[in-house]
């Protein structure tokens, strides 16, 4: 396995379009700020939809009432919303959320942690994510954390979806870097093909491969050395996102992991389908990895 880095995030950029759920993520980002002393940036853009909806509750103002800038209104909201005992720097814009997004990681480096809200489901369903957060996956080295619940504590059960790749051991180390008191567990999800047309053999067929992959999962956590050290590993029949959710109600699992490198055109569109379903249907924190990309072989 390739060597990833281990240190802590530099920036804690938090990323918000002032919705009423969003305290929740300006609150877990400023917590983490604070436990890695690391500086904390506020984000959001004025894009040109919201701008103009405003403009219409403007009409036949009284006297007395002073026109705000769409930039001096949005930063207002921005800051009724930042939480703890933490320096942060604004940073707002009026265009795209994601160009402006963009702009700000490309002067902060691939040790920045993106922290923002849950990715709303619409008239698609679960099935493409929201087009600011799919922008942002789609840079070759990326950290984004979505947040769902209220901040009461650091996380202190940690699952991380693996199906014992460059790309899951990357998002493994990486957050055992961003939560080293947190209990882990690593959760391999499989399924057998065909499987629901044998007649007889089923359960051995299932306990078979459960021992190949108790052995597989068992040497990636060897592989990591100290990183690997205290993990729970799981193995389990049936889908990765059914059994992460299972997990989560079943022993309070607080934060999901999931990494992903995204290969393709139709990584452009979603990530992949595993991390999707775990972002939209998992009632918990997630953090989505990406790792770099690998080069393509020569010819």
């Amino acid at each position: 396995m390739s060597e990833t880095t281990t240190t802590p995030i530099d920036t804690v950029l938090l990323a918000t379009d002032l919705g009423f759920r969003c305290d929740r993520a300006a609150a877990r980002a400023a917590r983490l700020a604070a436990r890695h002393d690391a500086p904390a940036i506020a984000a959001t853009a004025v894009e040109p939809g919201r701008a103009q909806a405003r403009e219409m509750l403007r009409q036949d103002a009284p006297a007395w009432y002073l026109r705000p800038s769409p930039t001096m209104h949005a930063e207002r909201r921005l800051r009724r919303q930042l939480a703890g005992d933490v320096d942060w720097r604004l940073r707002v814009a009026e265009g795209d959320a994601g160009d402006h997004l963009t702009a700000l990681l490309d002067g902060l480096g691939d040790r920045a942690l993106v922290v923002g809200g849950p990715v709303r489901e619409g008239v698609l369903g679960p099935t493409i994510l929201g087009s600011t957060v799919d922008r942002l996956l789609r840079r070759p080295d990326i950290a984004l954390l979505l947040v769902r619940d209220w901040v009461r504590s650091d996380y202190r059960r940690v699952l991380v979806a693996s199906d014992f790749s460059e790309p899951s051991e990357h998002a493994l180390r990486r957050a055992r870097a961003l939560f080293p008191d947190a209990r882990f567990t690593l959760l391999h999800g499989f399924t057998i093909p065909m499987l629901g047309l044998m007649d007889t053999g089923r359960d051995a067929a299932v306990a078979q491969g459960r021992r190949q992959l108790q052995d597989q999962g068992a040497a990636f956590l060897r592989a990591l050395g100290a990183a690997g050290e205290d993990i729970d590993l799981v193995i389990e029949y049936g889908d990765p996102a059914r059994l992460a959710q299972q997990h989560v109600e079943t022993f309070g699992t607080e934060l999901v992991v999931v990494g992903t490198h995204g290969r393709g055109a139709m990584y452009e569109l979603a990530v992949g389908s595993v991390a999707r379903r775990i972002v939209t249907n998992v009632d918990a924190d997630t953090l989505i990895v990406r790792g770099a990309q690998a080069p393509a072989a020569a010819p």
